[in-house]
């Protein structure tokens, strides 16, 4: 067979003869051969390029080989006429059986062939547009990282200032009433909430509700960093984040320091109380004071009341001793939530509390909230995705409307809420009807005749009729706020159901190197295409490991995983949502991780994918990291289901996920048509999709009857803190 004349042949000779034709240099030339043959039209993406141009290169080589020994110039070649492949054995034919290169008579059927230049022009073209976009979503990524920084200087200095102050004028034991404000956006463009006003009493605790990317977080950080909502100056906020952030020094110290050093006013009554011990001539009267006020918040007591707080928390005595560098996020996140809680703020803010939490934690930090004297006398706003805990925490309710761009308050908890939200959209409907079968009989109406009578009647109901479509019109606008809370739709794609086992496990045990005994041992358990499988119990007793064991990625120290060769599975692990570029917009992710052959039809397949995992064509084109938590869970799923996996297996994916989007998630893995396995400690998703419940605790993994009976069982070893 012969090449083309599209100069294919030549350029590859080119870099041939410029090579070393031992082969040593394979791999480079490679890299430029098999991204040409993708831009000429051979192959569909690189991964299918490859065997191809190691065919050409295992033929060209030869021919190069013997015309550099000859001495002959490059170019007598091209003028004697295209090379000729010397081994008849190369196949020059796809894994589809298209030609590798059409021959001319079929010019007709496979378009314009093009030439090595335009090629690889175009291929410039891409390359340069690709990373003029990546600059730019890494400028506004740069941006969005140095307000946040910004925020947090802010809310340490603002947490001291607030001390000092109540010191000199005393508390503050008012209401905070904000004025109205408007929200700005991070990522950019219209303001996340207008004229928005909002107030908070004593002894009330605030669910703060919307969807993922209305400004929930945003609004919380502002809020505690006093940028917004005329917060009194002597008022203390403490505000957990969902991305923690910690100083070299408070990397240093240890769960227990980290919590006693949170409440502001014993650590500087404590260093003062030093200062004055330790200076020639000491002001009595101030050390009396110092110590009397020590005395009288329970500074002596406090190292026992952080460590039960870290107990309630779970945090073993071995993770207690731990600097918080050794910690993983999320008990770094346990530990800024036990410090919150040890500080007593007059106003405590908690982004998604429950997202780093076992359920025994999410229940205790529940009744904690909704029954301790502490929080009976202050002020809690929280974003939670966990409905089960917002009912049992919240007294009233804040709803953050993103198609409306307002704040609104109310009394009762979320699930008040959404009857009331469910009430006004049938009230909307009906109302919107009504008004269409109005307007319907009064542009139906024909006048019987010319008379001015008739007219007269006529030209009335025109303009009743045009004075009820404007009436529609405000009732359309209203529509879009409050159906902005219905289920986006969640898909996520399966390889399809596979008959029999895909995963067995036979009298598994597994101890890490160096243990005293084995983390759980005698594990029985499998997994088909119907499995919804539920994995319970605290952290550290070895949920996560008995998911890596089912992954392959551990092997078991007695007892064996049997996994079906066919079968392929996914994981969305309990960090997902971390482990996304976020200088990168979720569609350049996806095409960095599933390139394709780089083709527009490929980007719109990647589009389209994303859109049914929920991230909408504005989000797509937005840097990851002015995605709210929720909106990169999300592009986590779809990165993991695009791969169309046979089983699915969860760790934690409710995490940061809007309480509608879980709910989407729920009837998504319920539909999925594949197995299941999940860790999570959502109340409300495990209830809605498991059909069979495993707790891994006390060395054993043992089937319980329920999820109810579980969570029964850790109401019981709830221990208050005083």
């Amino acid at each position: 067979a012969t090449l083309d004349d599209a100069g294919v042949g030549d350029y590859i000779e080119g870099l041939l003869g410029d090579a070393d034709t031992s082969g040593d240099g394979d791999d480079d030339l490679l890299a430029s051969i098999a991204p040409l043959l993708v831009d000429v039209g051979v192959a569909a993406d690189e991964e299918a390029a490859e065997p191809l141009a190691r065919s050409l290169l295992s033929a060209m080589r030869p021919a190069a080989a013997e015309a550099a020994a000859a001495g002959s110039a490059r170019s007598s070649n091209v003028g004697g006429g295209p090379p000729r492949l010397l081994s008849e054995s190369v196949s020059l034919q796809g894994a589809d059986g298209a030609q590798l290169f059409k021959a001319p008579e079929e010019y007709e059927l496979g378009g314009r062939l093009v030439g090595i230049d335009e090629a690889m022009d175009e291929r410039k073209k891409r390359k340069a547009q690709r990373e003029e976009e990546r600059r730019a979503t890494r400028k506004a990524h740069d941006k969005v990282a140095e307000q946040r920084a910004r925020e947090e200087a802010l809310l340490e200095e603002a947490r001291v200032a607030a001390v000092r102050l109540r010191r000199e004028r005393g508390a503050y034991l008012g209401a905070v009433e904000a004025k109205p404000f408007s929200l700005p956006n991070p990522g950019g463009g219209a303001d996340l909430l207008e004229g928005a006003t909002f107030t908070l009493q004593r002894g009330r605790r605030y669910g703060l509700i919307g969807r993922n990317g209305s400004g929930k977080s945003t609004l919380l950080r502002s809020l505690a960093s006093r940028q917004l909502g005329d917060i009194p100056a002597a008022l203390t906020i403490h505000y957990v984040s969902q991305e923690v952030r910690l100083d070299e020094a408070a990397m240093q110290r240890t769960p227990l320091e980290v919590v006693l050093a949170a409440d502001v006013e014993r650590s500087l009554l404590l260093s003062e109380a030093a200062s004055l011990q330790e200076a020639e001539a000491s002001d009595a009267a101030r050390l009396a004071e110092v110590l009397e006020r020590l005395d009288l918040i329970g500074a002596d007591a406090a190292e026992q009341r952080a460590l039960a707080l870290l107990r309630n928390l779970g945090f073993s005595a071995e993770l207690r001793a731990r600097p918080m560098a050794a910690l993983s996020g999320g008990w770094r996140v346990r530990t800024c939530l036990a410090a919150a809680i040890f500080a007593k703020p007059d106003v405590l803010m908690l982004d998604e509390p429950t997202n780093h939490l076992s359920i025994g934690a999410v229940l205790w930090l529940a009744r904690e909230l909704s029954t301790s004297p502490t929080w009976q006398q202050r002020m809690a706003v929280v974003v939670s995705h966990d409905r089960v805990f917002l009912d049992e925490v919240a007294t009233d309710t804040l709803h953050v409307s993103g198609a409306a761009r307002q704040l609104t308050q109310s009394r009762g908890n979320y699930s008040g809420w959404a009857k009331r939200r469910a009430q006004q959209q049938l009230t909307h409907e009906r109302e919107m009807e009504s008004k269409r079968r109005m307007i319907a009989e009064l542009r139906a109406f024909k006048p019987l005749g010319s008379t001015p009578k008739q007219m007269k009647i006529f030209k009335s109901k025109e303009k009743m009729a045009d004075k009820l479509e404007e009436e529609a019109r405000e009732l359309d606008e209203q529509a879009a706020s409050l159906t902005e809370d219905a289920e986006l739709p969640l898909s996520l794609k399966a390889g399809g159901e596979v008959s029999g086992f895909l995963v067995q496990v036979k009298g598994v045990s597994f101890g890490y190197p160096g243990s005293a005994a084995p983390l759980f041992s005698g594990v029985e358990m499998g997994i088909d295409a119907r499995s919804r499988i539920v994995l319970l119990g605290e952290n550290g007793n070895g949920k996560t490991t008995l998911v890596k064991l089912l992954l392959g990625d551990l092997a078991p120290t007695a007892g064996e995983v049997v996994r079906n060769g066919g079968a392929r599975i996914g994981l969305v692990n309990q960090h997902h949502a971390d482990q996304i570029d976020l200088t990168l917009t979720p569609l350049q992710f996806l095409m960095d991780r599933f390139p394709g052959d780089g083709s527009y039809a490929h980007e719109q397949a990647l589009r389209s994918h994303l859109a049914t995992c929920g991230v909408l064509e504005k989000q797509q084109a937005v840097p990851s990291s002015a995605l709210s938590g929720g909106q990169r869970s999300r592009v986590a799923l779809a990165a993991v289901s695009y791969a169309a996996p046979h089983v699915l297996v969860l760790d934690e994916p409710t995490n940061n996920l809007d309480l509608e989007s879980i709910a989407a998630l729920a009837d998504c893995v319920t539909a999925f048509k594949g197995g299941v396995v999940l860790v999570s400690h959502d109340q409300y998703f495990v209830s809605r999709v498991a059909n069979e419940v495993w707790v891994v605790e006390g060395g054993q993994v043992k089937r319980a009857a329920s999820f109810d009976a579980f969570r029964k069982q850790q109401l019981t070893k709830l221990q208050p803190v005083d």
